[in-house]
């Protein structure tokens, strides 16, 4: 039993961290625990959830993305500048800004297929593109967003969150993806060894499109809900979000190295970053003293949630 509490722990820390984290921040905080900024913080948290969900899928293929945060950004100018506020627009602005979305995702796939450049230069080059295409377009923040992703980012049924739907759709989605399909097989075996998994019949380079393709349609609806959290095309929108997203996921459990992936400790993760900043701001905490404390939380929580040994198991 003993011999077993460092496994126990790498697959348990982020959970521990989180319920620590809920009981320490209601103790200390009296407006913490209210029912409205409970909600709130859920909401908050929807658009990294849902980035990083599909992100866990690109790090459990042992690939990264750093293009998704600004890709989001596109999308957040694109839906408000053509949409501009109108109901009658808001559905077919939304299926071209997720086909836009999947489609520069599979372009990272088809370009890291072809041209066998690695993963993180390939996809800060297309980082680079889209913001470059952002500034293009405009340099200040754009048209509206239409009420139906305002009352998706920002309104509540029953004291819940809406955009809770789209998280629970997604997670759920990518879970079943990892655990019960090939495709989830394959991400794993691509993430351990991809010469290995070559060897043995995976095909790597469908792999390598498929889950590149995921990666940027999660952008793609990440985007949606920041467009209707802001109200409008803010050019800066996405900055940020792809390292926020690479640190939940390795926050919760994926190793960052691949092999191993966990929809369910990334979640739990981007909950401990939404606590931590919520809580941080009600303590009217400095700005940069936020940035010291949450780093330090995400470097403690990472050492404690590594696995020593490397496993090439996909856990949910």
């Amino acid at each position: 039993m003993i011999r077993r509490l460092p496994a126990l722990l790498a697959r348990t820390g982020i959970y521990w961290l989180l319920l620590l984290l809920l009981v320490l921040a209601s103790a200390a905080i009296p407006e913490f625990r209210t029912p409205a900024n409970l909600a709130n913080v859920l909401t908050q948290s929807a658009p990294l959830a849902v980035l990083a969900v599909g992100q866990t899928l690109v790090i459990t293929a042992g690939l990264i993305d750093l293009s998704v945060g600004q890709l989001a950004g596109l999308v957040v100018v694109l839906v408000c500048a053509l949409a501009d506020g109108s109901s009658a627009a808001a559905v077919p602005v939304v299926a071209l800004a997720l086909l836009l979305a999947a489609a520069v995702g599979a372009l990272n796939g088809v370009l890291s297929n072809r041209l066998r450049i690695d993963p993180l230069i390939l996809t800060f080059g297309m980082l680079s593109v889209l913001q470059g295409v952002i500034f293009v377009w405009t340099d200040r923040s754009i048209g509206r967003a239409p009420p139906e992703l305002l009352w998706l980012a920002n309104e509540r049924l029953l004291g819940v969150p809406v955009s809770l739907v789209l998280v629970a759709a997604v997670a759920l989605a990518c879970g079943a993806i990892l655990r019960r399909s090939r495709l989830g097989l394959h991400l794993a075996a691509l993430g351990g060894s991809e010469e290995s998994a070559r060897r043995v019949g995976v095909p790597t380079a469908r792999v390598r499109l498929a889950v590149f393709t995921l990666s940027g349609l999660s952008a793609g609806l990440a985007g949606i809900l920041i467009a209707g959290r802001l109200g409008t095309g803010y050019p800066m929108a996405g900055a940020g979000y792809e390292l926020d997203a690479i640190v939940a996921v390795v926050l919760g459990g994926t190793a960052l190295a691949g092999g191993r992936g966990s929809i369910a400790g990334t979640l739990a993760a981007v909950l401990v970053l939404g606590i931590v900043s919520n809580a941080l701001n009600l303590l009217q905490i400095s700005a940069f003293v936020q940035m010291v404390a949450k780093g330090l939380i995400v470097i403690a929580a990472i050492l404690a949630n590594q696995p020593r040994a490397r496993t090439r198991v996909v856990a949910a």
